[in-house]
């Protein structure tokens, strides 16, 4: 007898434990919303792509700003014609010599700046990019989150509908209710079957979202039950005080810092240019007065630029520059503009449905859930009608889904207000 409770009780321990691993295990593997952010983050393309840009940038920034290479230059000066020699004429000679280029003012330091100033815009792309690729994200698992939620409370409801036809049933046999009860009851249970098939779709439309960022293996996952504890966002003052570091306004900056520097180059070519040679030139055989050798020579030139004519090329080139950095400028108050306005509407969005969030946990959703519960008693007791019941449980229904997606639309807002204040994390 001893021996037999003991194996019963190590069977049941085993049984335990073996529950208790699942469920485990079933909740290592939901894909919480913070872990499908660092997925996406982690094997997104865009950011490598703008990450290699700006490093390509940075390296070309130091090739601007160096000379130009020097050039070698051979030939022969003064070969007469009539004997192609060498040795007979005294100006004869075989010259060597280097050439080089240097360009106007400041012209190497401002284009390797403006280069850099690209590389600089590259890289905060990739902060701006980062902050919507976390946004995006976080939208389309929240909105998982509520299908998915939504799917059991419509297959919480066909429980409760087969109960109430098992009820409706027992009316009917008892001869205290209709057959048109049991018809209705039937009706609903089917409406709910359509509803959890339209429900299904949206979820694998979502999957399908998901997996663009993180792999369909990881968009299969379950999802965490529970959401994302995020902090009240700050005073709509304050947010908008902070607005001018936002990633998209900083890629604005250093578009305008580029601009400017085309405007500084286009300045510099009002000045010349210099090129430097010299020349190295061996002549052969003697003097023709004297005998001696003919010694070697050496010579140096330098060319100047005369930019005199700038009417047509510098004056048009710097008011093409000046006209671009007007309308980079304008670009940034066009972003700002916007920035303000989404972050007006997100702020008070939050603060409305968080007011309604409140209502409906605290007042909304417990009182249905009383009524539903009341109405079914009743109904079981012969006291109310089947029309009564199916009111109740239908009310009961919507304003789950209705409190759930207050509660899904206010995270929303709040991580449209982590992106509109650059916050990724």
């Amino acid at each position: 007898m001893l021996g037999r409770k003991v194996a019963k009780f190590t069977f049941i321990l085993s049984v335990l434990c073996i529950t208790i691993f699942h469920a485990s295990f079933a909740a290592s593997t939901a894909l919480s919303i913070s872990e499908a952010e660092k997925i996406a983050i982690a094997i997104a393309p865009e950011l490598e792509r703008l990450d290699a840009t700006s490093e390509a940038l940075s390296q070309q920034a130091i090739a601007d700003g160096q000379l130009p290479d020097p050039k070698l230059m051979a030939g022969a000066i003064n070969v007469p014609v009539n004997s192609f020699s060498f040795t007979k004429d005294d100006m004869t000679m075989i010259e060597i010599g280097l050439q080089q280029t240097f360009p106007p003012g400041e012209t190497l330091a401002i284009k390797s700046k403006q280069t850099q100033e690209k590389a600089n815009a590259e890289k905060r792309k990739g902060l701006d990019q980062k902050a919507q690729l976390t946004r995006m994200v976080r939208e389309i698992w929240l909105n998982l989150y509520y299908w998915t939620q939504a799917a059991r409370v419509v297959s919480e409801n066909q429980g409760l509908y087969r109960q109430l036809s098992k009820a409706a049933e027992s009316q009917y046999s008892a001869g205290k209710g209709s057959q048109s009860d049991l018809l209705q009851v039937q009706v609903e249970l089917s409406r709910l079957d359509d509803q959890a098939i339209q429900i299904q779709q949206q979820i694998d439309a979502l999957r399908a979202q998901l997996s663009r960022y993180i792999g369909k293996d990881q968009a299969d996952r379950p999802l965490s039950k529970s959401l994302p504890d995020w902090s009240k966002p700050p005073s709509l003052d304050a947010m908008e005080a902070s607005l001018n570091q936002h990633p998209l306004l900083l890629v604005d900056d250093a578009n305008i810092a580029v601009a400017q520097n085309e405007v500084n180059l286009a300045g510099e070519q009002y000045k010349p240019s210099v090129m430097v040679d010299v020349g190295y030139g061996i002549r052969q055989g003697h003097m023709s007065c004297g005998g001696g050798r003919r010694s070697d020579m050496v010579g140096a030139r330098l060319t100047v630029d005369l930019p005199l004519f700038t009417t047509n090329r510098q004056d048009r080139t710097l008011d093409a520059s000046t006209h671009n950095l007007t309308a980079a400028k304008l670009d940034q108050q066009v972003h700002y503009r916007d920035l303000v306005k989404d972050l007006t509407t997100q702020h008070r969005l939050w603060h409305n449905l968080a007011q309604r969030e409140s209502l409906y946990e605290g007042k909304l959703i417990p009182e249905v859930r009383q009524n539903s519960k009341a109405a079914m008693m009743a109904y079981q007791s012969a006291t109310a009608d089947l029309l009564s019941v199916l009111r109740a449980f239908s009310s009961d229904k919507t304003i789950q889904l209705e409190g759930l997606q207050i509660k899904i639309e206010k995270l929303k807002a709040r991580a449209a207000l982590y992106y509109l204040g650059g916050v990724t994390e």
